[in-house]
């Protein structure tokens, strides 16, 4: 089982690093790029939409596809920025059916071409807080940002600003008719044609497991129920100090933190994988196994959260691969010379490791409350121990071996 525990960080660290090289580099100038986006506008789709449009070349077409009730203010803005400063040309494309009612609709004024189907609708962009509830002054304050987004793309900035005012809505040929799009297609494959890009290569761009991690930890509701085991596990450890408690502690005040949107998602990944490498060296020194794994998971979760779907061997991005190495060099030294600072010293004791013996007079830690003719387990050395005693020691307190009777150790309270 210590075994396991020692290959687990290993192990799960390199899996994270390996998601880097799961897409093979492109090196196509012209193509069509299709993101999908499918639900509630949050950090996960901003970030992806975000990271696509910067990569984006200027002979590139990317189409976004979209279908939505809404979403968040932040990511909203995120996107729309995103799309106004891309050096690609951005067609936002509302499928047969499909909807871009709040945050949407202002992802769909803000694209170069807005294209609709029909059956399709855009509208309903009234602000509302958490509760329901509008703000005149956040009101007026979004309708300005339409009107000035209708106009940056010549669009009718009166019929953009009643979509905020007065929540009206727009069907695929009311909005042609009223100057809010630009045409209608019956599906993608359609608009492809009229676009004129029908002999480009396509390229499918689909949530990836960052964004993913993103939007699940971008949630308001969750992250208040992660500040609030965050402040639980605090207390907790008021009273009864432990590594892991503490570590968990700090991890989820940072995720809740990320989902409130005090830091962003590059931040976050840094500080988890600050953390987890912290933890997995702090190991070498405890010696338990439990904070090294979990101070793996955290560096997965850091890697995962800096996972931008980028090509990293074949395009050579040195950042990463530094990075990566940095990491691995970490983890190996650390392990390493904790392994031979123990071989280390039963060479300079001269003593086999398998000497149980040269247990006496080491110190350890109760793990499991030991009674007069109670047999209890101690942590000594790295290694739980059977532990026996003619006094009541409860788990936590520090014990000195005293003698062996077989593979029990006797101990008695410093």
């Amino acid at each position: 089982m210590r075994g396991f525990k020692t290959l687990l960080p290993f192990i799960l660290v390199l899996v994270a690093i390996s998601l880097y090289g799961v897409e093979p580099a492109s090196a196509q100038v012209n193509k069509v790029i299709i993101i999908q986006v499918d639900g509630t506008i949050d950090a996960g789709y901003s970030d992806l939409i975000a990271r696509r449009l910067d990569t984006a070349l200027p002979s590139h077409y990317v189409i976004i596809m979209l279908k939505t009730n809404g979403g968040y203010l932040k990511p909203t803005q995120d996107i729309v920025y995103a799309i106004i400063n891309t050096r690609a040309n951005v067609t936002v494309f509302i499928p047969p059916g499909g909807f871009a009612y709040s945050a949407g609709a202002y992802i769909g004024i803000s694209a170069d071409i807005l294209a609709m189907a029909p059956g399709s609708v855009i509208g309903s962009a009234e602000p509302r807080d958490l509760a329901g509830n509008v703000d005149p002054k956040v009101l007026n304050a979004m309708a300005e940002w339409m009107a000035s987004l209708a106009e940056l793309r010549g669009r009718n900035i009166k019929a953009a600003k009643a979509m905020v005012t007065e929540n009206k809505d727009y069907t695929a040929t009311q909005a042609l008719d009223m100057g809010i799009s630009d045409l209608i297609a019956s599906d993608v494959s359609e608009l492809i044609n009229i676009l004129g890009l029908s002999n480009y290569p396509i390229e499918y761009v689909r949530k990836d497991i960052r964004s993913e991690v993103l939007s699940i930890f971008s949630n308001p509701l969750l992250a208040g129920i992660l500040l609030n085991i965050a402040a639980l596990l605090i207390l907790i450890e008021l009273i009864n100090p432990t590594y892991i408690g503490f570590l968990a502690a700090i991890s989820l005040l940072i995720l809740s933190f990320l989902g409130l949107g005090y830091i962003g998602a590059d931040a976050t990944a840094v500080t988890l994988l600050l953390i987890g490498i912290s933890a997995i060296i702090v190991e070498t020194w405890i010696g338990e196994g439990e904070l090294a794994v979990a101070g793996a998971i955290l560096t997965v979760i850091g890697i995962v959260m800096l996972y931008r779907a980028e090509h990293f061997i074949w395009t050579f991005n040195y950042r990463l691969l530094v990075f990566g190495g940095l990491i691995l060099i970490v983890l190996v030294v650390g392990f390493l010379g904790f392994y031979l600072h123990k071989i280390r010293e039963v060479v300079m004791k001269g003593k086999s490791p398998l000497d149980i013996d040269m247990l006496v007079g080491k110190k350890g830690v109760v793990k499991e409350e030991i009674r007069p003719g109670k047999v209890g387990v101690v942590l000594v050395e790295s290694d739980l121990w059977s532990a026996i005693s003619d006094q009541v020691i409860k788990v936590g307190e520090e014990v000195v071996v005293v003698g062996i009777e077989g593979v029990v150790l006797k101990v008695k309270k410093i």
